[in-house]
């Protein structure tokens, strides 16, 4: 039976609230099935500790019966969301959260938070109920709402360490031992339980905003996004000789960063490590887009420009960015852009 079949009668049901346990009657099994109970509270203590530190922002996928959301709000998060998908849940969440200023919210699936592009999290902690979405999407989501570094935790339901499937396929995976003494249920039934870890890397590169302009042969100019398209572009080996030519072969990739620096208020904008070429104290060096300094002299299509101002985006919005690939220098916005592909 597929396994949102499941999900859904779950959606539909009338659960049952005791103080040790939320149960529904399964129609598909006809059978009675727990959601949660309490003896997993040492569980979910540690899934906390672990992964969450005073001042995070944390992100919780499912409620249940409240046992990981006392354990986050103990540990003094910033902001602690909450998302849950069960009407009867919704409301005692609701209820929970009404004295909790720093918890936020959300009705509806975990997958819907990624409409909310510019958000990010410390810590995810996932613990649904049949949830059909959670193996096929759970990797993408985590890459998408975690901040870099950001520490990932959810229902081990294997309840050891080796199970690859258990780790979404993930590398590096930790986990902490936790001693459990179980009520006889029908999902959890040895005493010993391993706590998972994964602390997310989200892989860097650089680039330029969405939007700039790289330029061609004869100095017109196109989007940046189509820098890979067949034709020549723009070229500049030594500023302190310059010479422009015409280049082929440059390659474009675009990726999502928090957090980009701007010179000259909208000049250029681009990712910290982007590779400039500037002139300070009267010699061309080559630095990356965070070291620029004001003062600094840049080489353009319309001759030598003063960095004057050097901004920085510091807030929680998530920008297009693109990376030009090549092996020699280019030109955006006139400015010339030192290659990627250093020399052999």
């Amino acid at each position: 039976m597929a396994e949102h079949q499941f999900r859904d009668s779950y959606l539909a049901a009338n659960l049952t609230f005791t103080d040790d346990k939320i149960t529904y009657h399964c129609p598909e099994l006809d059978d009675t099935r727990e959601i949660m109970m309490s003896w997993e509270q040492p569980i979910m203590e540690k899934m906390a500790e672990v992964a969450v530190a005073a001042g995070d922002h944390v992100l919780e996928c499912g409620f249940g019966m409240g046992i990981l959301s006392t354990a986050v709000q103990a540990r003094n998060p910033a902001s602690h969301t909450i998302v849950e998908c069960h009407p009867e849940i919704i409301v005692k969440l609701k209820a929970w959260a009404a004295d909790k200023p720093n918890v936020i919210v959300k009705e509806g699936k975990w997958m819907d938070l990624l409409s909310e592009s510019a958000v990010r999290y410390n810590a995810i902690l996932m613990d649904t109920y049949v949830d059909d979405d959670l193996h096929a999407k759970f990797r993408y989501f985590c890459k998408q709402k975690a901040k870099n570094g950001a520490k990932i935790s959810w229902w081990n339901w294997s309840g050891g360490t080796t199970n690859d499937y258990m780790k979404f396929y993930w590398g590096g995976v930790t986990f902490t031992e936790v001693s459990v003494n179980p009520v006889e249920n029908s999902y959890y039934n040895r005493d010993t339980y391993h706590v998972p870890l994964k602390q997310l890397t989200i892989e860097s590169g650089f680039g330029i905003k969405e939007g700039s302009l790289i330029y061609d042969s004869g100095s017109s100019s196109v989007d940046i996004k189509y820098a890979s398209q067949p034709g020549d572009r723009l070229s500049c080996a030594d500023p302190s000789n310059p010479s422009l030519e015409n280049k082929s072969g440059a390659k474009c990739k675009s990726m999502k960063c928090q957090g980009l620096f701007t010179l000259n208020t909208n000049l250029i904008s681009g990712s910290s490590k982007l590779p400039m070429v500037v002139k300070r104290n009267n010699s061309w060096i080559d630095v990356i887009l965070k070291d620029v300094v004001v003062g600094d002299i840049l080489y353009t299509l319309d001759g030598e420009v003063e960095v004057t101002s050097k901004d920085f985006d510091n807030s929680e919005t998530i920008h297009i960015i693109y990376e030009i690939q090549s092996d020699f220098n280019y030109f955006v916005n006139k400015v010339l852009i030192r290659k990627s592909i250093t020399d052999a």
